[in-house]
């Protein structure tokens, strides 16, 4: 066993136990930044070494253990060699070790005789600490319902130096398929404020992207152009709708009002369906529009900052390969909030604030920007260029600077209110909202001075079928 001080070991028992043991442990490790030294089994013991006499070992040495009481947590107890009770046992024998019981819904203490296994010493310290109640992900939050009690629990645990370098560098990892119902229209014309907000996007990028295009356009003529993930058509019409290389354009989007703005708006040049990108049918509708619109192939694809909402990115991406031409060409803009800087930022308002977009339903996966490549290469592509990585402040005036302050800030402005709206009970949600609201002044002030400079983490590939 290697020797490590642990300083909490966490007890659980099936599957069930298992999944939120192993939330708690990513979460606490990621929160303190691995200054807190956490057991939980399978990702503690060696290959190799005896499970059972590790964990009895540890769990005799820790401060603190925590219990994942699912249902029937101690019905086995009295079983021979159940290492659950051997666990608690081997606890119990060392008095400076306490206890926090962590509560899933299916278990109740009022239908538990402890005294079957333990005295009643032995039971008052396993229910000295009032029990938290876990009911889903959203209501439970490591940082604000375990780490304060981590504090005063844990020995020479360093609470504040913890908490305060290790949340600010948690990156909240996430994948999830987008689409209309799960999203609310958070991205559609419906929300005007996002409608505003996007307005400034575009104009800002469009600066960033169109050194690329005029790259891949050269030379090109009677192109056939898709673009997965358009929206309302404005980002796509401002880059290609005008141009002469282009022959045909078809844009697929989930939202359907977007889609009817986006038709009723460029129908002349364009055509826009409603399409879920993900679905099983995905691959014959696009071949039955491809018919109607007397496309043999395309021959340039348009993925614009929609890669990090699909649940299954390489799926899409061999999909759109069996779409295209040989040589064709995909565009792929996506965001990873490794690359993000601020500088100065003495006081982490700027780190911690971008460390909220990955918690906002809205956002999707924030880090996959650096997956592109690996994407790419695996679906089969050629001649992948990594053409730009950040969008920076330092050549913008005091009006670009204002608008790119809009469109990073005034988002996850939108994105930490609608977390506080959908999760009420999400203590940390509302803390997020809370503070965002505090220091958002502060944060524009900072931002606009002359002095800031800020990266951003887009980044741009092309590649070729």
């Amino acid at each position: 066993m290697n020797n490590i001080d642990y300083n909490v070991f966490i007890c659980y028992r099936g599957d069930e136990g298992g999944v939120l043991a192993s939330n708690i442990y990513s979460d606490l490790c990621l929160y303190t930044n691995n200054k807190l030294k956490v057991f939980f089994a399978p990702r503690c013991v060696p290959h190799g070494d005896n499970f059972k006499e590790a964990c009895l070992d540890i769990a005799g040495k820790v401060q603190l253990v925590i219990l994942i009481l699912s249902k029937g947590f101690f019905n086995k107890c009295g079983e021979p060699d159940d290492i659950v009770y051997g666990e608690l046992k081997s606890a119990l024998a060392n008095p400076e070790t306490k206890f926090l019981p962590i509560i899933m819904p299916a278990f109740d203490f009022k239908y538990v005789d402890l005294s079957t296994w333990f005295d009643d010493t032995e039971t008052d310290r396993i229910k000295h600490i009032s029990a938290i109640k876990f009911t889903d992900v959203y209501s439970f939050s490591s940082v604000d319902m375990l780490i304060p009690i981590l504090r005063d629990k844990v020995g020479e645990f360093s609470y504040v130096d913890a908490v305060t370098d290790g949340l600010l560098h948690a990156e909240v990892k996430k994948r999830m398929h987008i689409s209309a119902e799960g999203k609310d229209n958070f991205f559609s014309d419906a929300n005007k404020t996002e409608k505003n907000r996007l307005k400034a996007h575009q104009e800002l990028l469009m600066k960033f992207d169109m050194p690329v295009y005029e790259k891949c356009l050269q030379g090109k003529e009677g192109l056939c152009v898709l673009d997965l993930g358009c929206g309302n058509g404005v980002a796509l019409m401002n880059r290609l709708g005008n141009r002469k290389e282009v022959d045909k354009i078809i844009g697929i989007e989930y939202d359907k009002a977007a889609t009817q703005s986006a038709n009723e708006k460029y129908g002349d040049r364009a055509k826009f369906y409603c399409m879920d990108v993900e679905s099983e049918t995905f691959k014959d509708d696009l071949q039955q529009i491809m018919e109607e619109n007397e496309i043999e192939k395309f021959d340039f694809v348009n993925l614009l900052a929609v890669m990090s909402h699909f649940k299954s990115p390489f799926k899409v991406l061999r999909t759109v390969k069996s779409c295209c031409r040989k040589g064709a060409t995909v565009f792929i803009r996506n965001i990873d909030d490794g690359l993000n800087i601020c500088y100065p930022d003495d006081e982490k308002k700027f780190e911690r604030a971008f460390s909220l977009l990955a918690k906002c339903d809205t956002t999707g996966y924030r880090y996959s920007g650096r997956e592109l490549f690996t994407l790419l290469k695996r679906a089969g592509y050629k001649n992948i260029t990594l053409e730009k990585a950040g969008l920076s402040s330092v050549p913008m005036n005091y009006d670009e600077k204002a608008a790119f302050f809009d469109v990073i800030f005034k988002f996850i402005r939108q994105g930490v209110n609608r977390a506080a709206e959908n999760h009420p009970s999400d203590v940390q949600a509302i803390a997020d909202k809370r503070w965002f609201a505090e220091v958002y002044d502060d944060l524009e002030e900072a931002f606009l001075s002359d002095e800031f400079f800020v990266l951003f983490g887009f980044i741009l590939y092309t590649a070729e079928v």
